[in-house]
This record gives C-alpha cells, structure tokens and sequence, in this order.
C-alpha cells in the first residue's frame, strides 16, 4: 500500500512540474513555505487565517523560532501544495495562455498502454503526444483546482482521445512534460 501511494504521490509530483515549470513549493522548508503564502496571500496573518493558527505561530515558522507540529505542517504543505491561488502564483499568465489557446506537447515516461477487450497491455514506455487547447484546458482547469487525479484523469482521456484509443497511463509516471 505505501508502495503505490509513493507513486501516487510521484505522479502527481511529475504532474506539477511539467504543467508549472517550477518546483512545488511544499518541498521547501516551513519558512520558505510561509514566505510563499505570505506571498500569495499578502501577509502572515491572512495565511494564519487560511491555517487555522494564531498569526504569532507563522511568524515563528517564518523566523525558524520553532517548526509546525505534525498537523499544522500538513495544513501548510497541503495549503502550499493545492491551493488554487497558491498554483496559479506557480503558473505563468503566459504559459497558461498558450497552453489553453495552442494545446500543448506532452511527453510521458512510465508504465502505460491501451485497454482493449477488458485487459491492459501495459509496459514501460516514452511517449509524445500533441494535444488539443481544449483538452489541455480541462487538463489546466482541474490542475489549478488542486485536483491532480482529476487533471490526471483529463490527461488520460486527451491521450485516448488524440493519441491512441483506449490509451492510458499507469498511476506510475517516472516523467511527465509540456514542453510547449
């Protein structure tokens, strides 16, 4: 079970990289976190707000006086990570724009394959694929929501729709990019 929630959580990871370009904010320590959603938000306090915590435990976050304990740093790190306004500071206006208006190239690296006759022929593969504005729209829309098995799921329903049908990905990607 830890296994596949490791993938999971990997796919996901590749996920965010490829449509954002940049890395995903949870993985910094609590300062550079709070300073990412003070960033955000405007100021500690409204971030302390968004967190259920008095403003005055951001600020010792914030100065490395003390860390969260463990489920305030889950609230910080599932704040930073899948906050809608927090993903939208990760993502450019410009490269949202051409991804929505042009469609998007994506390369694919990990277990995947077709569904045929009620069996998967899955393997481990590279694939390119050009899709559509309006698939990647969808795919960007549920991303921004903080919904990555539902951006996930768009993206296998682009790929079966525009690639090959009855294409999908494995819940385990190595690798996964919008280069354009």
């Amino acid at each position: 079970m830890f296994g596949r929630k490791k993938a999971k959580r990997e796919t996901a990871d590749a996920l965010y990289q490829g449509i954002s370009r940049k890395g995903d904010p949870s993985k910094g320590t609590p300062a550079q976190m709070v300073a990412a959603g003070e960033n955000v938000l405007g100021s500690k306090k409204a971030l302390a707000e968004r967190l259920g915590v008095s403003e005055r435990t951001v600020q010792r976050w914030a100065s490395g006086e003390s860390k969260p304990r463990f489920g305030n740093a889950r609230k910080l790190k599932g704040f930073v990570r899948n906050d809608p306004d927090m993903r939208r500071a990760q993502l450019s206006s410009l490269r949202e724009a051409r991804i929505r208006n042009q469609g998007s190239k994506v390369k694919a690296k990990g277990e995947m394959g077709v569904r045929a006759a009620g069996k998967k022929y899955r393997r481990n593969r590279e694939i390119e694929a050009e899709l559509s504005g309006d698939a990647m729209s969808e795919i960007m829309e549920r991303w921004l929501e903080g919904d990555d098995a539902g951006a996930l799921e768009a993206l296998n329903e682009a790929l079966g729709n525009e690639y090959v049908g009855g294409f999908e990905l494995a819940d385990v990607l190595e690798g996964l990019e919008f280069p354009r």
